[in-house]
């Protein structure tokens, strides 16, 4: 049956019904219906109309006409969900639900999932705990878990849609039902079921899983940006192992070129069959035809390989003729492809696919899929992997915890391994044994589950014998150290086995414990601290402790004995070997390879002692380091170290006893020194039994700190231990079993680190010193290291890192020197600024003092400083600081003359008329005069400041400007529709909303345009003209093979469109121009109020000293002579506003600037931790200059090390806990520092919010809603979901665990090249418009604003940051808004602007290009063009902003000298020109010998025509390397240019710069640069050392190493790109030429390109050269190379004239070519052709095109308005000769009817067939004929009333499925007259009997109704006839075109003529106002040139013309 969307729609409103219906009942679907009517629940997946506005009935306007008929389905649907709802927001949250449902819900046919359940069931499948990920309304629970199959099977499963989960709680009450997404599901769960099955949903939509998103393992983190590979990972999880998970999903998991997934999965599980489902699987249920395939995997994680299906299975190909994906598996077993038929054709996103059909309908695909499963689960399913390898509880009978094995065991033959683990067990039950395998520690049976569970390492199972299986545990030998520390946490002992002989070797493996970490329960530490005593021979060898110093010994210990590893690493012998009395314990600090060679204590007494130089050398040899050679050494070494120890244990032993003891009464008391009380000890001769202490875990007594974290350590009831299951309220404390000495030492370190944490935090919050805390800290700290060493000495560092705070205290020493010194923070407080100015010298350090620590002029506190009086002060100070009333104090000139002085200056000049008016009549003084007096002088400076006023014509406004009122768009539309609209703005969501009451023909008709789907109206329209988009518009050109409408972009539709909302928006400045002056006056106000009210001070610098600076060391070091006025002037600039922009030109010194501006801040407390980050090359420089600056300074350099993991946490701690004057860093360093996650959570939440808001805008804008538009929106708002919920839990999991940067205290970051950070995201619905850059961002650029904004949040103002660049606007001018998103949040705001959209709408214009290609269709091309109001756009960025050019600044540098080099193409490139311009035409890329276009390729098609016109102009062989070398080609004229400034500067040995970003250099292939060497070696003799590329250094050494040589004349030519060659690159020294072999895209890489050499610092050039350095820019005639040049000019020309304020217009056209588009084809091909008048000649065709179609367009929507005209006219005069005649039928009525006395009229019925005159008789007649009459469809008498015929007519009808015969009566006059539709009162005999005065009665209502009507259709008639005589406006400009084009076309036959050369050499003084520096054109000697043919970019350029260089 086929799909039936309306059957379908109404059977899911009904269950929705329903469902809703019992959760208010709180009870489950109790009988057969109800259950039923849920069943019938399909989903909303083919139903994507419930998308659309359904809201009231104007909405059905919008809705596509096969979709009409589901609009009153759709508003049901909504009004049912929304009357169940409580409130909104749940009304909203089962929508968004529904919505987001529409993507995935497609529900799978029962016979399918029947099958899948049977094929299983009968191959023995048992299923007890089941899993549904995905249930919808639970067809695979129905399927899988009948009664009769699987009675009593544990479900569980999952529904994210709401209102589909209660469906399905409704339906399934005796499951588990998790209504929420599968990522949810409880971690207990891993590894619980055995069956999962579902249809799970498909796309990379992310899953908010933090857990799987931080795991370590990559494919989980991966599977959580695409629901599809996560729902396999998880289910796989979540399966026991060995259990089955078996999905159905798109045939992209199996397709997807990337095989990684594949690869994890195959890893992870074992394939048991995989199925291709046809395409019409889902057609009947599901409305859809999609690939899809049934995956079938059983978990295996300890499988060795894969198997061939497996390997088959991870392959995916494509088919080389039909371009079709597909899976090698399906190459291999065909049978598995479940088909009838198979056809090529597309996938839903128009790619080539592989089309499946099965003509058995579901059925027979169910049939057959149960025969392809059969195969598969005979052949590959393992039922006794899944019925015997499910995790279990370990059986007591092989692991066997008592003395006593049980009888049974022994009788079952074991592996020899259990049996010595069994005996193992027997010595030590109560520990953890681990075995020492190969190269692996195992753990066996209910220990390994023990551990498994501790340390979250996999358990599996192994075969022991006859004997069954047994759990194992284990992990590799090398990670020992990583585990132990966690199994001694978890309070386990534990024993280590060292495996004595090899396996391999010795048929019994043997074992024996060799060490056991922690001493069993019942020896417990002495409870009194001692001293270490040496053994006696009387003590027994019993088991016992031995005290240690607290140092660690790495040494080997060769026995085989067994020993207990304490908590700090050292070993302790449990049973002592019988020795000599002086023989010395032995510490292990860790566990080392065990010896091959063993001595016993037996055998050591047999040597000799060593000598002591062989004591030396034997003794270095350890197993660490200095490892034995051979089995002697190893001999030797034991012996050695054997000896060593024995040696110092007789020294301790000689120092014991001269300890003075004093015995009274058999205890022993020592005298001892510290705060530690000594305490009795009992002698050892009578040493009683140690005291029990409580070791079990138990709840933590004290409250819990902040800083308590799982793994803290600390000290509980005068126990040492770590905390576990931390909450607020409580946590678990664990005791650890260690010495007394060791005691002492943990509890003096908690005690100092808790005392560190206390005095941050409180410094960190108050921001007060705490002078008892630091005492305190000082102290423990001093004792700590008299009593143990540094903190960071090995001994210490190892077990304070076993704290979860540890690292915090290591951060507290930090190295100098190769000594450890206390941190800063032992001295003074580091969280903030302490440092208080005393005295200065001049009044201005005093004001700049005053500033910092006041944020104002203090006049009491400078008086302080400076010996000065305040009178004299304030004079000195004239012209610096102004008295300001609105705050009553004095304010400095660059704060009060700044910012909104229009505003200011009216507050102030109010202040003054208020007290003038006020003192008026006041005889004596008031005290107010001196104030009034300096006011006026503080107004009259805001006047002159004033920026001067732009008038009404200057302005040029853009319709939807979000600061205009809407009240005034409101009276333009209201004027221009003709009624009232009202117009709304939104601004939390940037939206305008529309509404006209009354809508009239100009919205009806001539602001209406007709779609194939739909029709957009005038406020359609509106809102799109608001918005400044235009509506996609799209119309069928036929149908699929599958009878789906074909849809295409409608041109026509679009640009009428396009045209009426021009008319709308260009219409708003001219009713605008003829409104009232009073208006236009008002409006100018506000936009000058608003935005030309911005001042920036002239800030002048040259009163600071900089009295830290060292000159000296900056010109040794730096060759720095002095400082630029410019660089004091940036500074001070910077210090007062507290940041900004320093926009300085290559080479003008900003690395300086940063580094004094970093200082200054720093030594006047206006920032106290400063940070400068920079690009890698350049930030050891950076740091170079700060230390020759300010050698004293204490500056934080992050070198490579300092970043390296097992470093990186060290290095944040000490930013945190040392005030530095700076800390200089890379930008890559920098991205490596964690954010402050509640900044991060704060920007995302607002990037989420405006996604959903826009989710809802872009469907109100009047586009047809398209799967992909909604996919991607609904994308990234699940991307930021799974971002926030990450995020979320990281805080919860790492609070307190790692240093942020908000806790480093940074209160000002330097960015240097700050353009390196341009690709910030933000929001836009401009979504088609090009050069906008990638709106998601870069996470570099995001991690810098949450930096940015953690510093503006803790100041609560805009900047805290200092970008620096000479390229802050690398290529447009919409990147100003980036910059200002950055630094000024709230000034922004302020002007009503908070995205990116709202920015645009003020500052710029779209332009759309509509592109007619040779197939005549329309392609349009949007974007951003034009700039508007530049000057007040330009002044919001100058306030902020230092920007100085070279020559501003003065720097001595040489001036740039521009040659533009034509060079003529080569036959190879005439040739291969010609088939550029064919195949720009045709698409056909085979002419350019080369495969055709892809599908993704054709969209790109004029991008690849224009990157291979790059290519061509380079070099042929680019193209193809069958090309031959040209002599005439680019290379050829390089190399030749090169070779002449080689030997031009030989004897100076000049450099030159060569850069290109084609072709560059890539060993073993051929590339240009190679090409040029080879020449210049082999034709010019240059010698090869002398040549080098930037890519062949691959380090920074090499790198440096390279660019000395350039400076030293060693290296003379340098090839390398923009990227790698054109920063940070400073080998200036001899620079004489650059070469552009190409030119780049933006502006600013040709700016950073010549920077290399026209810089100060270039000595050969100023001494030689005229101080000039050359450019030459190499370009094809006939190519792209002039225009690209030329157009770069002129935007550096429009950019820099921004900058300076320098624009003469308000207007800047930026031109239209971009890197990610290419050029558009007109100007392509008249480029290519080389003639200039081409492409003006395209241009004009290009327009008149659009203008003929725009003409044809306007014709036909009059053409429609006069037809619309006829009809109204028409049914104008029908209405009037219908109330003509029902007046005539009235006046005869009224004439003769009867009526009583209340005016009712009284009955005057007659029936012909009826001879009883009364009314009861007649109405029964009458009720009997409309029972039983038949007419057969005519009228028939039957009587009369007042003399009017009554008749009676017979209809058929259809009800409840049966046709009946329905009677209507009517009365009949000049019209049928009905009362009640004609059906008579069955009732009631009086009512029927009346039915025909009441139908007459009735005549005057119907009467004025027409005349209604009428009324409305006349004042229609004035509209349409006002259409009708409206003309096209733009024949004229279309005749003018048209001339102009014939004009051109003459022009272009009469250049056909030869023309004449022109001399070379001739010389034109060029135009400096329209250039930005000379240029000059060289044409090779002997070729003849043409102005006409050098393609320049408008405005053109006037060129030097000359030859080659002589």
């Amino acid at each position: 049956m086929a799909y039936n969307k309306l059957q379908t729609m109404r059977d899911n409103i009904e269950a929705i019904r329903l469902a809703l219906r019992l959760d208010v009942e709180h009870r489950n679907a109790e009988n057969a219906l109800e259950r039923e009517i849920l069943r019938k629940y399909a989903g909303f997946g083919g139903l994507k109309c419930i998308l659309q506005d359904a809201n009231e009935l104007a909405d059905a306007a919008k809705w596509s006409k096969s979709d009409i008929e589901l609009f009153a389905p759709t508003v049901e649907l909504h009004r049912l969900i929304h009357d169940y709802s409580k409130d909104d927001r749940e009304f909203a949250g089962y929508m968004d639900s529904l919505k987001a449902s529409v993507l995935t819900a497609f529900y799978t046919p029962e016979p399918v999932i029947d099958a899948l359940a049977t094929s299983l069931r009968e191959r023995g499948v048992k299923i007890k705990k089941f899993l549904e990920p995905s249930a919808g309304q639970g067809a695979f629970i129905d399927s899988f878990l009948k009664n009769e199959n699987y009675p009593g099977a544990e479900t569980l499963v999952f529904e994210k849609d709401l209102l589909t989960g209660k469906i399905l709680s409704a339906l399934h009450p005796s499951i588990s039902t998790e209504i929420k997404g599968f990522e949810r599901i409880d971690p207990d769960f891993e590894g619980y079921f055995d069956v999962a099955a579902s249809n799970i949903p498909f796309g990379d939509f992310a899953v908010a899983d933090p857990r799987y998103a931080t795991s370590k393992e990559i494919a989980y983190r991966q599977s959580t940006k695409a629901i599809h590979n996560y729902f396999f990972l998880k289910a796989l999880d979540s399966v026991h192992e060995g259990g089955i998970v078996a999905f159905i999903t798109s045939q992209g998991v199996m397709n997807a070129v990337s095989p990684f997934v594949r690869i994890e999965l195959m890893k992870r599980s074992d394939l048991v069959g995989a199925v291709r489902l046809p395409n019409n699987t889902f057609s009947d249920n599901a409305g859809t035809d999609t690939g899809s395939d049934l995956i079938i995997l059983q978990k295996h994680t300890g499988k060795k390989g894969m198997s061939a299906d497996e390997e088959f299975f991870i392959q995916s190909i494509v088919d080389r003729d039909t371009k079709a994906p597909t899976n090698k598996y399906f190459a291999a077993y065909p049978q598995n492809i479940i088909c009838t038929e198979a056809k090529i054709g597309t996938d839903p996103y128009g790619k080539p696919a592989i089309i499946y059909k099965h003509e058995g309908g579901v059925y027979g695909i169910a049939r057959d899929l149960r025969d392809a499963l059969e195969d598969s689960l005979r052949l590959r399913l393992d039922l006794e992997l899944y019925n015997n390898h499910g995790i279990k509880p370990p059986t007591p009978d092989p692991v066997t915890p008592t003395p006593a094995p049980k009888p049974k065991v022994a009788k079952v033959a074991e592996t020899p391994l259990m049996t010595q683990y069994k005996e193992m067990k027997k010595r030590h039950p109560d520990a953890i044994l681990i075995f020492r395998v190969g190269d692996f520690y195992e753990m066996i049976g209910e220990d390994a589950v023990k551990a498994s569970e501790i340390l979250k390492i996999t358990l599996t199972r192994r075969r022991n014998g006859k004997a069954g299986s047994i759990e194992l545990a284990g992990f590799p030998h090398h990670a020992l150290d990583t585990y132990l520390p966690k199994l001694v946490r978890a309070g386990q002992r534990v024993a280590i086995c060292e495996q004595l002989e090899d396996p391999k070797q010795k048929q019994k493996e043997e074992y024996k414990p060799t060490e056991i970490i922690t001493p069993p329960p019942t020896i417990e530490p002495k409870p009194v601290p001692a001293t270490v005593e040496l053994p006696t021979p009387e003590v027994k060898p019993q088991p016992q402790e031995i005290e240690s110093d607290g140092g660690l010994d790495f040494n080997d210990n060769p026995d085989p004995r067994l020993f207990a590893y304490n908590l700090f690493g050292e070993l302790e012998p449990l049973q002592k070997p019988k020795r000599q009395p002086r023989q010395p314990k032995t510490d292990e600090d860790k566990p080392k390879p065990t010896a091959k060679i063993q001595i016993s204590d037996e055998q050591v007494k047999k040597f000799r002692p060593l000598s002591e130089k062989e004591l030396k050398f034997y003794g270095s040899l350890n197993w660490e380091d200095n490892p034995p050679i051979n089995g002697f050494y190893e001999t030797m070494m034991s012996i050695a170290h054997r000896q060593m120890a024995e040696m110092e244990a007789e020294r301790q032993a000689a120092e014991a006893t001269k300890k003075e003891i004093i015995t009274e009464n058999g205890t022993i008391i020592e005298k001892t020194e510290g705060d530690f009380i000594p305490q009795p000890r009992v002698a050892k001769a009578a040493t009683p039994a140690p005291v029990e202490r409580d070791m079990s875990p138990r709840k933590f007594s004290e409250d819990i700190q902040y800083f308590h974290q799982n793994g803290s350590m600390v000290v509980d009831n005068g126990q040492v231990g770590f905390l576990s299951e931390v909450r607020k309220n409580g946590a678990t404390f664990t005791p650890l079993p260690i010495k007394p000495e060791q005691e002492k030492r943990a509890m003096l370190y908690i005690t100092l680190s808790e005392t560190y944490q206390q005095l941050y935090r409180y410094e960190a919050e108050t921001h007060e010193a705490s002078a008892d805390l630091r005492e305190h800290l000082n102290q423990y700290y001093d004792e700590f290291v008299d009593r143990y060493g540094n903190l960071n000495e090995k001994q210490n560092a190892k077990f304070i890192l076993m704290d979860a705070n540890g690292r915090d205290a290591l951060a507290l020493e930090r190295g100098e020197n190769g000594h450890f010194v206390k941190a800063d923070i032992f001295d003074h407080p580091v969280a903030f600024a302490v440092d208080e100015v005393t005295s200065v010298d001049t009044p201005m350090e005093a004001l700049s003092a005053s500033l910092n620590k006041y944020g104002e002029v203090n006049l009491e506190y400078m008086g302080s400083l400076v010996d000065m009086e305040q009178d004299a002060m304030i004079d000195s100070l004239a012209g610096h600081i102004f008295y300001n009333p609105l705050v009553a104090n004095y304010e400095i000139a660059d704060r009060f003359i700044a910012g909104n002085v229009v505003q200011k200056a009216e507050e102030v000049k109010a202040w003054i008329d208020r007290e003038e008016e006020r003192i008026k009549d006041f005889p004596g003084f008031d005290g107010v005069e001196p104030f009034i007096a300096l006011s006026k002088e503080s107004l009259r400076a805001l006047e002159e400041a004033t920026p001067r006023r732009i008038t009404f014509d200057e302005l040029d406004f853009n319709f939807g400007e979000r600061w205009i009122p809407t009240g005034i768009y409101s009276a333009y539309m209201s004027n221009l529709y003709g009624t009232e609209v009202k117009i709304v703005y939104a601004p939390s969501m940037d939206e305008y909303s529309v509404d006209a009451q009354h809508k009239n023909m100009k919205i009806l008709e001539e602001y209406c345009v007709r779609g194939h789907y739909r029709t957009y109206d005038g406020m359609n329209l509106l809102k799109h003209a608001l918005h400044n988009t235009v509506p996609e518009i799209k119309k069928c050109i036929g149908q699929d093979e599958n009878g789906h409408d074909i849809k295409v972009p409608d041109a026509e539709a679009i640009q009428l469109a396009n045209t009426k909302i021009d008319e709308i928006r260009n219409g708003f400045t001219e009713w605008l121009e003829a409104q009232s002056p009073e208006f236009k006056e008002q409006l100018v106000d506000m936009y000058n109020r608003k935005f030309n009210c911005f001042v920036r001070p002239h800030y002048d610098g040259s009163h600071q000293t900089f009295p830290d600076i060292n000159m000296k060391l900056l010109g040794e070091r730096c060759n720095v002579k002095s400082i630029y006025q410019s660089q004091k002037d940036c500074v001070w600039m910077l210090k007062q506003n507290g940041g900004g922009i320093c926009d300085h030109e290559v080479g003008t010194g900003k690395t300086l600037i940063m580094c004094m501006a970093a200082h200054e801040m720093k030594r006047l407390g206006l920032a106290h931790k400063p940070m400068i980050i920079g690009l890698k090359a350049n930030v050891a420089d950076i740091a170079m200059t700060y230390q020759a600056a300010y050698p004293n300074a204490r500056i934080l350099f992050a070198d490579a090390k300092s970043f390296e993991a097992k470093n990186r946490v060290n290095f944040f701690n000490q930013i945190k806990n040392n005030d530095y004057d700076c800390v200089i860093m890379s930008h890559d360093q920098f991205g490596k520092i964690p954010q402050s996650p509640e900044i991060q959570q704060e920007i995302l939440q607002a990037e989420l919010d405006t996604v959903e808001e826009n989710l809802e805008v872009v469907k109100q804008q009047g586009k047809d809603v398209s799967r992909g538009m909604l996919k991607g929106l609904i994308k990234r708002k699940e991307n930021l979901t799974a971002k926030l919920e990450t995020l979320q839990y990281q805080m919860e999991q790492n609070k307190d665990n790692i240093v942020d940067f908000r806790q480093m205290g940074i209160d000002h970051i330097f960015v240097d090249e700050s353009h390196q950070f341009k690709n910030l995201m933000f929001n836009t619905r401009h979504d088609r418009v090009a050069g906008l850059g990638n709106s998601e961002g870069s996470q570099r650029a995001l991690n810098l604003l949450y930096a940015i904004r953690t510093i503006q949040e803790r100041t609560g103002k805009d900047l805290g940051a200092t970008f620096l660049s000479g390229t802050t606007i690398s290529n447009s001018l919409t990147e100003l808004y980036l910059l200002f998103k950055y630094l000024r949040p709230k000034e922004l705001e302020r002007q009503d602007i908070r995205c990116f959209d709202a920015w645009a709408a003020i500052f710029a214009k779209k332009t759309t290009d509509y592109e007619f290609n040779v197939t005549n269709s329309i392609v349009a091309k949007e974007r951003f063009r034009y700039f508007i109001k530049v000057p007040e756009l330009a002044a919001f960025y100058n306030e902020i902003t230092d920007y100085k050019t070279a020559e501003d600044v003065g720097v001595d540098r040489p001036a740039k000298n521009e040659i533009l080099h034509n060079i003529p193409p080569t036959p190879q490139q005439e040739e291969f020109i010609q088939k550029l311009m064919e195949f720009a035409k045709s698409g056909d890329a085979t002419i350019l010998g080369r495969e055709a276009l892809s599908e993704t390729e054709e969209k790109a098609k004029m991008l690849i025509a224009t990157d291979y016109a790059r290519k061509m102009a380079l070099d042929m062989r680019m193209i193809s390397p069958t090309y031959e070398d040209d002599p005439n080609n680019k290379a050829s004229h390089c190399a030749k240019m090169i070779a002449e400034y080689y030997h031009k500067y030989d004897a100076q040995r000049g450099t030159q710069f060569v850069f290109s970003d084609l072709g560059t250099y890539k060993p073993g292939e051929w590339n240009v640069y190679s090409e040029i060497k080879r020449k210049l070696i082999e034709d010019y003799g240059i010698p090869a050392h002398e040549i080098r590329f930037i890519q062949e250094c691959k380090t920074e050494r090499s790198r440096k190493a390279v660019i000395q040589a350039m400076n030293d004349g060693d290296v003379r030519v340098l090839f390398g790109s923009t990227s790698m060659l054109g920063t940070g690159v400073n080998a200036q020294k001899r620079a004489v030429a650059i070469h552009h072999l190409d030119t780049p895209w933006r502006p600013s890489d040709l700016t950073q390109r010549d920077g290399r050499a026209i810089r100060a610092g270039n000595e050969i050039a100023k001494l030689y050269a005229d101080n000039k350095v050359d450019v030459i820019i190499y370009a094809v005639e006939k190519s792209l190379d002039s225009y690209k040049f030329n157009l770069l000019h002129c935007k550096a020309t429009f950019i820099a004239q921004l900058k300076s304020g320098a624009l003469g217009a308000r207007t800047i056209d930026e031109g239209s070519m971009d890197e990610k588009n290419g050029m558009n084809f007109s100007e392509y091909m008249a480029i290519l052709s080389g003639n200039t008048d081409l492409l003006d000649k395209a241009k004009l065709e290009k327009r008149i095109a659009a203008l003929e179609s725009e003409r044809k367009s306007f014709n036909k929507g009059r053409g429609d308005s006069e037809f619309k005209l006829q009809t109204i006219t028409h049914d104008i005069a029908n209405n009037e000769a219908a109330i003509k005649r029902m007046k005539a039928d009235w006046e005869r009525y009224d004439k003769v009817v009867q009526r009583d006395k209340e005016g009712n009229p009284i009955n005057n019925l007659t029936i012909d067939t009826c001879n009883l005159p009364d009314e009861k008789n007649m109405g029964i007649h009458l009720q009997g004929l409309a029972q039983r009459t038949d007419t057969h469809g005519l009228y028939q008498r039957i009587g009369e009333v007042y003399g009017f015929p009554i008749s009676i007519i017979s209809e058929r009808v259809v009800s409840d499925g049966v046709e009946k015969v329905q009677n209507r009566f009517v009365v009949e006059g000049n019209y049928k007259y009905k009362y009640n539709n004609g059906q008579l009162a069955m009732a009631d005999t009086h009512a029927a009997c009346m039915n025909f005065v009441n139908a007459l009665e009735k005549i005057p209502g119907i009467i004025a109704q027409y005349e209604e009507r009428t009324a409305k259709l006349k004042a229609d008639v004035p509209i349409l006839e006002g259409i009708m005589a409206k003309t096209w406006g733009k024949e004229d400009e279309l005749k003018q075109l048209k001339s102009e084009l014939a004009a051109l076309d003459r022009k272009i036959a009469a250049e056909l003529a030869p023309k004449h050369d022109e001399k070379d050499g001739e010389e034109v003084k060029p135009d400096t106002q329209q250039q930005l520096a000379s240029v000059k054109v060289v044409d090779p000697p002997g070729q003849a040139t043409d102005d006409n043919k050098s393609m320049v970019a408008e405005p053109c350029i006037k060129y030097y013309r000359s030859s080659y260089l002589r």
